[in-house]
This record gives C-alpha cells, structure tokens and sequence, in this order.
C-alpha cells in the first residue's frame, strides 16, 4: 500500500472519529446496543470489518502499518469499539483457516453484514474452553462463561468434544443461549460483559469445526490489541502533555516541574515502544503467543497511572477521559489478557526452546 493510501485511511478514521466518537464521547460509557450497531454499521461502511478474511474470499488485504494504524485510532477513540472489531475479525479468520481456506456457506449469514463473536480471548493460541460439546446423535453445546459481548449476529465458540477441541458456530439468539449482563464498575463500558450460558444447545453439524492449528489467527489478534493499546496510550500522552502545557501552579507551568517531566516523560516514551512491537507483530507470519499484548497492556496501565497523576485530582474526573481509558486498560487485561500467566508461560518456552 502506497503512503497516499495510507494517509487516506488514516484520515478517514479520523473525519469517522470526530464526527461520530467525540461528541457523544460522555454517552459510551454505558451498554447501549442502538449506539453500537450505529457505530458498527460505519465501521462497515469504511470495510474494516473484513480485516479477519482474505481478498481472495472478499476481505480487506492491508499491509502491517495500515492494520495498526485502523485499530490504534479506533483504540484511540472508543476502545470498546476495538474490543468489538477484534472479536469479530479474529472470529472471521478462525472460521477461514477451520473451513480449509473459504468461509463456511451453510450457515445462513451474510458474511459482510453480520456481526460475530469470538467467546474467550482472541489472544489463545490454543484456548482451554469453558463449553464441552456431546456429539452423540445430534450436536449440542453446554457451559457457562464470563464474557464481554459486544452485540453479535453469531457467537463463535471454542468447545470440547471429548479431548479434541472444536470450534462451533451459532446464532446469539439460538434458543437455549442466555446472557446476564452483570452490573461493572470497570471499562469497555458501551458493551456488558456478564455469564453467557449454553444449556444443550443444538449445533447443527456443518457448524462444528475442526480447531484451526496455525496460531496464525492468535498472532494477528495480538497484533491488533498491542495496536489498540497503542491508541490508548497516544491519548494519555497527548492528554497529559496539554494538560501540564496550560497549567499554571507553584510559580511556573507545572509542565517546567521535573516530577511533572517524570510522569509524562515515559508515557512518551512508551507510545513509541508500542508502535514497533505491535507492527513487528503484524507483520510476522506465524503463532502467536499473546507476549505484545502482554507487555503493551502492562505500559498503558502505569502510563494511565503517571497521567492521572500529571492532572493530580481532575485526573480521576470524567471531563479529562484518562481514568476511562485506566479502566478499559484494566478490563482487557481481565478479560482476555492476563499478563502475568501469559508472560510466565512465554518464558517458560523460551527456557525449554533454550534448553534443547
């Protein structure tokens, strides 16, 4: 992709975000389905929702920067947003590679339109599922799960049969499918996270999928997340930065104070880190193991830390937006992240890859 391309993208995501995030920007922070299928319908309109298939079976090919520069902006902007895109893409691509190449043509769905869900976290290369699928004389699907849902047409749900795992698509509105939302303080808010339950669901067989071996769904999703944890990270920086740039106390600008500099100084610093382990991500062909995801999110939660600090008590006030992005942080990081298990596991293979 040429750089004139690229800087169309890129202004096309921000024209998008000026328009349609920023002067509803204090209504997102609460599950509202209208307000998100609105927005994802303008996701859609710009294509960026066929990131997860493709060209040859009708997806967005891009290159590396111009994947990151679509979800550091959207992360920029609304991170719940992002939350959203990354599930269904990865869901897309999972359901490519499981199909031998194609998406599956039985299920009824109009692959450019429909909104799906990955249940779990994008960043598993092999996941350890909540469901289990009996197969014994037609299909169903049983279990219960902690999960943010980001409004689906279809969930896409990892699932034990037996020993083996499977990857099982079906509507969101089966019956037999429930969703309690439950009440949370944390982040992601325009999307409720709650228990999605399965009790003897019927999965028609030419919805059940081998699980896709490559990795390579993982690694693209981790890339993708390190992007939108970039994005976060960005608007710390710049909000921080023009806070301490207009603010007069203790005799001077307290962006002439060295503990000032201190704060900001490293989010900086970080905003930069992230772009290059995100787009070397992105641009590996390969198994993932969740690692950029692990370390971005660990930046951006000190990073929004230090500027909640810069703006000392107006940084916990909803007028500046940094303790909203504290909060989708944090709910990444529980929610699909979980960076010390993940960085103890990348460890671990490093040691026995070393050893041998």
């Amino acid at each position: 992709m040429s750089s004139g391309e690229a800087a169309i993208i890129q202004g096309t995501l921000r024209s998008f975000r000026r328009s349609r995030i920023d002067p509803d920007w204090e209504a997102l922070d609460g599950p509202d389905a209208d307000r998100h299928v609105a927005l994802w319908r303008d996701l859609e309109q710009l294509g960026v929702t066929r990131l997860g298939v493709p060209e040859t079976a009708g997806g967005l090919a891009l290159d590396a920067e111009s994947r990151f520069d679509i979800l550091h902006e959207i992360g920029a902007a609304a991170p719940a947003l992002a939350f959203a895109l990354v599930a269904h893409v990865t869901a897309l691509a999972l359901l490519h590679e499981a199909a031998g190449g194609a998406l599956p043509q039985p299920l009824d769905t109009t692959w450019g339109q429909d909104r799906f869900a990955l249940v779990g976290s994008p960043l598993d290369r092999t996941p350890e599922p909540c469901f289990r699928l009996a197969t014994r004389g037609h299909p169903s699907l049983s279990g219960a799960q902690r999960v943010g849902l980001p409004y689906p047409d279809w969930l896409v749900v990892p699932a034990l049969d037996g020993e083996v795992l499977r990857l099982c698509v079906l509507r969101a509105n089966e019956e037999g499918v429930r969703f309690a939302g439950r009440p949370s303080s944390h982040g992601l808010r325009l999307i409720p996270f709650g228990d999605l339950v399965a009790d003897g669901v019927m999965v028609r067989p030419e919805a059940v999928f081998p699980w896709p071996t490559s990795g390579r769904p993982a690694n693209e999703a981790d890339g993708l997340v390190a992007a939108t944890l970039a994005g976060m990270t960005s608007e710390l920086a710049d909000r921080a930065m023009s806070y301490a740039l207009g603010r007069y106390q203790g005799g001077k600008m307290i962006h002439e104070h060295d503990a000032v500099r201190e704060m900001t100084g490293p989010i900086e610093l970080s905003r930069r880190c992230l772009r290059a382990v995100a787009l070397q991500t992105l641009a590996h062909d390969g198994p993932g193991d969740g690692g950029a995801s692990a370390f971005a999110v660990e930046l951006v939660r000190q990073s929004g830390l230090d500027a909640v600090q810069t703006l000392g008590g107006y940084g916990y006030m909803e007028d500046y937006r940094i303790e909203r992005y504290l909060r989708d942080a944090n709910t990444l990081e529980t929610c699909w992240i979980h960076a010390a298990a993940r960085q103890r596991e990348i460890a671990r293979a490093r040691f026995a890859a070393m050893a041998h």
